[in-house]
């Protein structure tokens, strides 16, 4: 049995590395084939557990494939993405105040059309006309996009978690005098939130994650604390809590039971052990809707039901059958979330901590505060070691810290303020006396901790940023460390050493490569990072928005230091839109940069820098006061020598004409960054003809209001026959120059080519 679950899992998993969903006219065929093997009977027991294995894969093929069609085919029509369109639905969010400009909403209707299947989207509304509540029934005038992300090295798949949380669609809500409340029903969720939020706590954004499951109200700097410091796990109501509010329960129904059988009755007509476990699957599944039924939370209770049926049963299975199942049937039931990376987190840490009770028994000598603490420390040394590879490949980030900080924190967090915020929940639910005192003093406790943490994590060594390291590399590192951890006898001693070669190699081979150009996908906006012996330079930085979304944060800082890069060498900002320099504030708080420059200083028509062996020409503005922002860009030509790229900002066919007259066929550059996002007052055949790129790259927004690139200027730039890519259909585009070889690949085709991560279904 466990080998067939064991298949049936590889086969489902293999789809995290499809680059395409296999055609559906090969499904049928997968599953006869599948048929045909189960019907097949062999005496031979080899073949017979070889067929048994191969059935159990094919299903598994059979299964993601036919998931991932499935999410196609449930897709909104391509009409609904092309104007405005009314939407009815609940709201499914948890909403506070602060954040309450984006939900996600359950559609059943849209415009006169009853849909087959409740749709999620998510939407933002600038301006609600109403406190927007979770439980809430709405009707929206809204306008959507279909599910799409950003695409770079280093950053946030956006568009791979909208897919794992089967999000059909994007947008925001427009303003209009229809947009109506239809139903102003709250949940208890919602209603305990705003009760806590009332109370103005100075720790209200940690209490709501750790009591409803709410991490909306947690700022930057408290996820910058709870990633240095390693704590993310105690902030996730996940297997660690339920645990506890499972123990908790059964001790508290078993008490009381017991109380009334010796107290009370003296008599015992029900089976008081099967009671205390039906009560305590009842409570904990309770206790996963108020953190709002997350994947997280319904895997650790699923477990919990599964182990709890079996001590019913009185069924021994071991712990390696017990995770299967578990695995399997979390696949079976929400298929999607292989895609997140909240699954491997959870059963990779699950998959740690039976590893470790396997090799370090609990041996049942009475309890023993030293043997209790040194479990502790046992396990969480354990969790942070084999936890790191995971952790790192995903995150680029490893804290040194975390396992030091956990042994205090667990214990404070799981045994002390976890109980008291649930206390403090159940109180608010029956509407006892004296909740608001107990948060306060949990507020109390909170501020303690966290001022002890930040004390911590404020070490300059507590955490390192790291560059980006394959999979097969930790995969490889991670196998090393489990030999290390085996008993002796098991496996050579050499073989740790063997899997650790790659990653030794790979942190010590230098790169060959003269130099690479980097377009970064930041939606309707600029930023191009060069990258020669170990240095970057960056030019523009992208956009920042009203809401505290920038692109230094989600783009540029993630992309750097995935590349091992700790300090930006020389920045130049074209010109002053939003769009080409407002993250710039951002980024000078999260990295060094040693010179930045502007078209009031060295950017100006005639100057030369040289740089890492490269030529840095200034072609443009001669005088920048003369012309507005877009055409006073700073135009730049960086060359090799032989190789070159030419960046001009927003300049119009004005101003390509002036540079057309002044430099003439010394405009010709291998690669274009097209003027102006694409815009049609842009690129002018004559300027065209004059730069004869051989790859032109438009930097800009998916679906963006203005139509960039305009099919008049990509019909100008066919007539010279360059290839042309769009960051928002390719991501972003890397350009690496190595010894007179060029080679171009993009995030969406090359470097990250996915099929739940890129396809735009339509």
């Amino acid at each position: 049995m466990d080998g067939r679950l064991f298949s049936f899992i590889a086969a489902s998993i293999s789809a995290v590395v499809w680059s395409s969903l296999p055609a559906l006219a090969i499904l049928p065929i997968i599953l006869t084939l599948a048929i045909l093997l189960w019907c097949l009977t062999t005496r031979n027991s080899t073949l017979a557990t070889i067929k048994s294995f191969v059935f159990c894969f094919l299903l598994g093929i059979f299964w993601m494939a036919s998931v991932g069609h499935w999410q196609q085919t449930w897709q909104l029509q391509e009409n609904d993405f092309k104007q405005g369109i009314w939407v009815t639905g609940k709201v499914k969010s948890l909403i506070d105040d602060k954040n309450s400009t984006r939900f996600n909403l359950i559609i059943s209707r849209v415009d006169d059309r009853e849909l087959t299947k409740d749709k999620l989207i998510r939407v933002s509304w600038a301006r609600p006309k109403w406190p927007v509540k979770q439980g809430q029934v709405v009707q929206l005038w809204v306008k959507l996009k279909p599910p799409h992300g950003l695409a770079n090295q280093g950053g946030f798949h956006y568009q791979q978690w909208l897919f794992s949380q089967a999000i059909m669609a994007t947008g925001y809500v427009k303003a209009h005098e229809n947009n109506a409340l239809l139903v102003s029903h709250v949940t208890v969720r919602q209603r305990l939130l705003d009760s806590l939020i009332e109370l103005e706590l100075t720790t209200t954004p940690w209490i709501a994650a750790l009591a409803l499951g709410h991490r909306g109200l947690l700022s930057p700097d408290d996820w910058s604390l709870v990633q240095r410091t390693g704590i993310a796990h105690l902030i996730a109501i996940s297997g660690l809590h339920l645990a506890l509010v499972a123990s908790l329960c059964y001790l508290f129904i078993a008490s009381a039971l017991l109380f009334c059988y010796r107290v009370l009755t003296k008599t015992q007509n029900a089976n008081f052990y099967f009671i205390s476990v039906l009560i305590t699957l009842v409570a904990t599944l309770g206790y996963a809707y108020l953190a709002g039924l997350g994947l997280p939370a319904l895997r650790a209770w699923l477990m919990l039901a599964l182990t709890a049926c079996l001590l019913l049963s009185r069924i021994h299975w071991r712990f390696k059958r017990i995770l299967l199942i578990s695995v399997g049937a979390f696949i079976v039931l929400f298929p999607l979330s292989l895609f997140g990376q909240s699954f491997w987190l959870s059963f990779g840490a699950v998959l740690i901590i039976g590893f470790v009770f396997w090799r370090w028994p609990v041996k049942h000598q009475g309890f023993s505060i030293k043997g209790w603490f040194a479990g502790m420390c046992r396990l969480q040394l354990a969790l942070s070691l084999l936890m790191l590879p995971l952790v790192a490949w995903q995150f680029s980030f490893i804290s040194v810290a975390a396992p030091v900080i956990n042994l205090l924190a667990v214990p404070i967090v799981t045994l002390v303020i976890v109980p008291l915020c649930l206390l403090a929940v159940v109180m608010m639910l029956l509407s006892l006396p004296y909740w608001p005192q107990l948060m306060m003093l949990i507020d109390w406790g909170l501020q303690f901790l966290l001022e002890k943490l930040n004390i911590m994590g404020a070490w300059p060594e507590a955490a390192y940023s790291i560059q980006s390291i394959p999979a097969f590399v930790w995969l490889c590192f991670s196998i090393a460390t489990l030999a290390v951890l085996l008993p002796r006898g098991l496996v050579s001693r050499g073989w740790p050493v063997v899997f650790c070669l790659p990653l030794l190699t790979y942190a010590l081979t230098p790169n060959p490569r003269d130099w690479q150009i980097n377009v970064l996908d930041v939606g309707q906006g600029l930023s191009v990072v060069l990258i020669k012996n170990n240095q970057a330079l960056v030019y523009d930085v992208g956009a920042a928005y009203p809401s505290g979304f920038n692109m230094a944060d989600t783009v540029l800082v993630p992309f750097l230091r995935g590349k091992g890069l700790g300090q930006v060498e020389v920045l130049f900002i074209s010109h002053f839109d939003n769009d080409h320099s407002g993250s710039l504030p951002m980024l000078r708080e999260k990295i060094a940069i040693k010179h930045v420059y502007t078209t009031n200083d060295v950017c100006r028509q005639g100057q030369q820098l040289s740089w890492q062996g490269l030529t840095i020409l200034a072609l443009w503005p001669d005088e920048p006061q003369l012309y507005n922002d877009n055409n006073g860009s700073c135009v730049l030509k960086i060359t090799d020598g032989s190789y070159s790229v030419l960046l001009p900002g927003d300049i119009d066919a004005t101003i390509e004409a002036k540079l057309v007259s002044r430099y003439a066929s010394a405009l010709q550059s291998n690669v274009l960054i097209a003027p102006h996002h694409g815009s049609n007052t842009s690129s002018s055949l004559a300027f065209i003809q004059k730069v004869m790129p051989q790859q032109v790259i438009f930097s800009q927004g998916f679906m963006n209001r203005w139509g960039f690139p305009k099919e008049a200027v990509v019909e100008r730039y066919q007539q010279v026959s360059p290839k042309m890519y769009r960051t928002s259909d390719h991501g972003q585009v890397q350009i690496t120059i190595d010894s007179g070889l060029v080679d171009v690949r993009t995030f969406r085709q090359d470097i990250y080519p996915y099929w739940y991560a890129n396809q735009t279904i339509d």
